[in-house]
């Protein structure tokens, strides 16, 4: 692999696991494939096990098609992410790292298609959503929850469906956006404004009524999200939260223990929505399932000074089952009740197992 041809090392991967999300390259073993939750290791003709070598190769003709800042933050950092095309072949989200003095590759295949919301199975509310002219939208969900497709699929719904101008500031940009009803420009962190924070700041300044920012993972970072959400904009952006309360939870985690009182009652202001999506394993593949916080009289005043834990929170969903709230536990047993899903697998997904176990006794008792 001297005078690597990327594109069709990769494309004779792709070719042999085409459903697969996320793609690892690592020294010793065959390419691997995240194939239904599990990892697959691959059967490409030469390709048993990876060298040292190879993987070197991969990873320097990765970075030498990458923003410079991550070529600088893979020397100095031992880590970095980007994007990276391979024409004919597809998209990927790369994360290269160094592991006991070799490196790793993990790579997730991005379609070139920007998805609909209907085709992802996502609730008619985050349509909804991308009607809302101001304020702050969430999407959040653990790690390959699929967060980052789903926010891709709102602000395709905003393209198709609005006349207004979109800044998107990512890190790194992923979907690409061709400019439909809406203009969409979209800015790179590391290649079109040098942080997260200055390219946020920026974009309060250029005209525009929709922003979409990837999560913000510091204070400052924070602070502009609200900041632009309290100035008229419309902010799509996303957290890592098993649910609505973890979500929030971790956003407040970014400011100063004496300023979170404050942040709580701003934050209660200008929440529009909060969407925190898991892909759980259906009958038929692996689909999300989604909680729906949406910003109601009750919903808001708990946000600004109500217990903020998962189980106050379902109380919460529940009560407002009638004004759209819709609680993760309670989609889960929905749809072990409509037959979609295992019960042992609504269980294993649960934010608060032990009550989700005790409503479904019936179901439980009926199937044993």
């Amino acid at each position: 692999m001297l005078s690597l041809d990327l594109a069709k090392f990769l494309a004779a991967i792709v070719s042999e696991a085409p459903q697969a999300g996320d793609l690892l390259l690592a020294v010793g073993l065959p390419p691997q494939a995240q194939i239904g939750g599990e990892l697959v290791r691959l059967r490409v003709p030469g390709l048993e096990r990876l060298t040292p070598f190879q993987t070197e190769a991969i990873v320097l003709h990765l970075l030498s098609h990458a923003p410079v800042s991550a070529a600088a933050r893979a020397r100095q950092e031992g880590a970095a992410h980007f994007a990276y095309s391979s024409p004919g072949v597809n998209r990927f989200r790369v994360a290269v790292f160094s592991q006991r003095g070799t490196f790793a590759v993990a790579l997730r295949t991005i379609p070139e298609r920007v998805p609909a919301l209907a085709d992802l199975r996502l609730p008619e509310a985050m349509r909804e959503a991308c009607a809302e002219r101001n304020g702050i939208v969430l999407v959040n969900g653990p790690a390959g929850s699929g967060r980052t497709t789903s926010l891709a699929a709102m602000l395709g719904e905003i393209n198709a469906t609005r006349s207004c101008h979109v800044v998107t500031v990512e890190d790194p940009i992923e979907f690409l956006h061709r400019h439909s009803k809406a203009t969409v420009n979209q800015r790179e962190v590391g290649t079109d404004t040098p942080t997260l924070a200055v390219g946020l700041s920026g974009a309060l300044r250029q005209g525009a009524q929709v922003l979409l920012a990837s999560e913000p993972r510091d204070c400052e970072q924070a602070r502009l999200v609200l900041e632009a959400a309290e100035t008229g904009h419309l902010l799509l952006t996303t957290l890592r939260g098993f649910d609505t309360a973890s979500a929030v939870m971790r956003l407040l985690s970014l400011f100063p223990a004496e300023e979170r009182g404050d942040v709580r009652s701003r934050l209660a202001r200008v929440l529009r929505w909060s969407f925190t999506q898991q892909l759980v394993p259906h009958r038929d593949g692996r689909h999300p399932v989604v909680e729906v916080w949406r910003s109601t009289r009750s919903a808001a005043a708990q946000l600004a000074d109500g217990p903020l834990n998962s189980a106050a929170m379902a109380d919460l969903m529940r009560d407002g089952e009638w004004e759209g709230l819709v609680g993760f536990d309670r989609e889960l047993e929905h749809r072990v009740r409509a037959g979609e899903i295992e019960f042992e697998t609504a269980i294993a997904s649960s934010a608060l197992p032990r009550q989700l176990e005790l409503r479904l006794l019936d179901v439980r008792e009926a199937q044993a």
